[in-house]
């Protein structure tokens, strides 16, 4: 069965070159509906349309003098920005280049978790089989077949590669600093890449505490981590004097307490995703009311009335709890299930909202947390198995193997079914809807992309929704004007954007598509009045330039 030392699975498991070997044909297959997926949502933002990539030339700016793209406001990550760069300059806007970089990106991922494995548990099995799961993981969908954040993850690999060189050095204990020197090199190239990096002097910090060495002091252990801590200390002072400020977002109805509230609840969700990915998706119901990101969606009662007592809130410190309880019972006895249990909520601190990030639960956070939950269940399965040894009647051996059959098939399948609902924006929003129906900020997304796509009739049904969930919403009646002038709908297409206006007068924009709209209609004096008023807001708000190019282009339009 799997501890069977003749079994295929094991002869792979102590060869290296086998297991990647292995993991590259289970990646490939596994994904091997992606390669004709489109570009969706941010990969807008970070590849079809930021100038900044598309010019070899601004790759100083990527350093000192950066600029996110619009909406993408407190987000510095210059590495990946180069790396968004180079892709673009190789492959355009053809899609099958990015997926067959992010595949690569996922393979060198998933065979450093093997190799960290192999190091920590000291069994090559346990490293395979961790990888395996590791790469095949559902939730990992997000993190590889999504275009942008498959960018990101590259910053994870870094980070596996710098902890990876830090353990060898550490567990080697040798005069040799190159060791030592490659984890610093690439714990930079790490925090630079992606933020969520910035938890790596944290993670070396939590090894050392599970499995510390007798013949190294605690200040000496002390002064080895310092440097991975200045490395974090000096992204942040970037950031800062860069960006001018190190938040992306505000608390929740601008209250740490609340905000906290929602953080423990998304981190007991982050385990029932791991244990049950069955509903998958970018904006998550974290509770009722409470979703993935954009708390503009949120409801305003759900998130005001939450408090400690709480049934899902104390549902979520008993599981956090239990963690806790299991992590101490096994620090001295079995300190590698201390070790997993504290990887994988350590590194999900950066994105514990302590400090303000605007996004309260993503899937793609799980990926460097995925090894700790993968060795974790690696370490059951194979001690399951092992009972075999002491209750041999039982055929535990045989139960666990297929247990582990059972797990790889579903996760292949769930990956291969999940891929699929990224294939295009029309599926991405619809498969977002359907596991978030009481989104608003959902409803009023899939109208925009109805929209964009010709289908009116599909379009008006959602953004009809997305008003019932929130009638106050200035916005959600813009983009709905938008499908009723495609329809030629003039007189409906008014009633929205004045109701618009009604609920936020300085609306530019709608002030805008209103002279549009009396200008076709034949009233050219209104449709002037109007638009002096539109290009007036633009100014009163700072954007002087784009009013400018928004007046010579109307002027330009209808006068053809």
């Amino acid at each position: 069965m799997i501890t069977n030392e003749n079994s295929l699975l094991n002869r792979a498991a102590r060869s290296q070159w086998l297991s990647f070997c292995v993991l590259g044909i289970i990646i490939l297959f596994s994904h091997i509906n992606i390669f004709d997926n489109q570009f969706v949502m941010d990969d807008f933002d970070y590849i079809v349309h930021w100038p900044l990539i598309q010019d070899l030339g601004n790759i100083p700016d990527f350093f000192i003098r950066f600029v996110p793209h619009p909406g993408q406001e407190g987000i510095y990550s210059p590495i990946k920005t180069l790396i968004h760069a180079f892709n673009y300059h190789l492959f355009g806007l053809n899609p099958f280049g990015y997926h067959v970089v992010s595949l690569i990106i996922h393979l060198i991922g998933s065979f450093f978790v093997y190799k960290i494995v192999r190091l920590l548990a000291v069994n090559n099995l346990t490293a395979l089989i961790a990888a395996i799961l590791f790469s095949l993981h559902p939730v990992q969908v997000e993190s590889i077949t999504y275009m942008t954040a498959s960018v990101d993850m590259v910053g994870i690999v870094f980070l596996f590669i710098a902890f990876y060189y830090f353990v060898r050095f550490y567990q080697e204990n040798t005069k040799n600093n190159l060791h030592y020197a490659l984890a610093a090199v690439f714990s930079v190239l790490a925090v630079y890449t992606h933020e969520l990096a910035i938890s790596l002097p944290l993670l070396f910090t939590w090894y050392g505490i599970c499995f510390p060495a007798k013949n190294i002091k605690l200040k000496n252990y002390a002064a080895r981590l310092f440097p991975f801590y200045a490395i974090v200390l000096i992204y942040v002072l970037n950031k800062y004097f860069i960006l001018g400020g190190i938040t992306r977002g505000s608390y929740v109805a601008d209250s740490f307490y609340l905000t906290m509230l929602i953080t423990v609840k998304a981190m007991a969700r982050y385990i029932y995703l791991c244990l049950f990915p069955f509903v998958l998706t970018h904006n998550h119901v974290i509770s009722e009311g409470i979703f993935s990101f954009d708390h503009m969606d949120f409801d305003r009662i759900a998130v005001l009335s939450q408090s400690i007592y709480e049934p899902k809130v104390m549902i979520a410190l008993l599981v956090l709890g239990c963690l806790a309880a299991i992590a101490s019972v096994n620090f001295r006895k079995n300190p590698l299930v201390t070790f997993c249990i504290g990887w994988f909520y350590v590194s999900l601190l950066p994105v514990s909202n302590i400090i303000p990030s605007g996004v309260y639960f993503a899937e793609r956070y799980l990926y460097p947390g995925m090894l700790g939950f993968c060795m974790l269940m690696t370490l059951g399965i194979i001690n399951f198995n092992r009972l075999n040894i002491q209750k041999p009647k039982m055929n535990l051996s045989a139960l666990s193997t297929f247990f582990l059959i059972g797990l790889i098939l579903f996760y292949s399948l769930r990956t291969l079914l999940r891929n699929h609902e990224w294939r295009d924006e029309i599926a991405f929003f619809e498969s977002a809807v359907w596991a978030n129906p009481k989104s608003a900020l959902m409803n009023n997304d899939l109208g925009i992309i109805y929209t964009d796509y010709g289908l009116i009739d599909k379009a008006l049904l959602s953004f009809q929704k997305a008003i019932r969930l929130q009638p106050e919403n200035p916005e959600f009646y813009f983009a709905m004007s938008e499908a009723y002038i495609q329809k030629r709908q003039y007189a409906q297409a008014l009633e929205v954007l004045n109701k618009s206006i009604e609920l936020k007068p300085d609306f530019a924009e709608v002030h805008y598509n209103l002279a549009g709209i009396y200008q076709v209609l034949g009233q050219p004096d209104k449709a002037d009045k109007i638009l002096d008023q539109a290009l007036q807001y633009y100014r009163q708000q700072g954007r002087t330039e784009e009013a400018e190019n928004l007046k010579d282009a109307f002027s330009a339009y209808f006068k053809e």
